[in-house]
């Protein structure tokens, strides 16, 4: 049996993919069509990081790519991060504003804001924990602020 590792952000235990398996889920994964239509810079502009660099479950991952995401966008590589450590950066304030528990942030229609949030939420659900573990609140566009 494998022992699974933690890493421990201030009060946040993160689950640590063991990187020594091999990568054989990825050959078995169901993925969608890949999405051909031209990508404008706001989900383009990437620091280049891939969605196992944040060491997510192996199943979350799974459903990831299943649903059709590749890469992560500006927003997603601002907010996952920050999500899962609370620590941040000064070089993505203009994306991203992290209030005590609470983040902020602000990216056009399209650039993948919902998944920069659920990612996360789901990467520390406790699945054994019968309890809310998180609340996810978006704020509609339609100017009813």
């Amino acid at each position: 049996m494998t022992q699974v590792q933690r890493q421990t952000y201030g009060k946040l235990s993160v689950r640590l993919n063991d990187r020594s398996s091999n990568d054989d889920w990825k050959q078995q994964l169901q993925l969608p069509a890949p999405d051909l239509r031209s990508k404008t810079e706001d989900v383009t502009a990437t620091k280049g990081n891939d969605f196992e660099d944040y060491l997510l479950k192996k199943e979350l991952l799974m459903g990831i790519f299943e649903l059709g995401f590749e890469k992560p966008s500006p927003i997603q590589e601002a907010a996952i991060p920050i999500a899962l450590t609370g620590l941040y950066s000064e070089s993505i304030i203009p994306l991203i504003l992290y209030v005590g528990k609470d983040i902020l942030a602000r990216a056009k229609n399209g650039t993948g804001k919902t998944a920069a949030f659920c990612i996360p939420a789901v990467e520390v659900v406790d699945v054994n924990l019968k309890a809310i573990q998180g609340i996810l609140r978006s704020t509609a566009d339609s100017g009813s602020h």
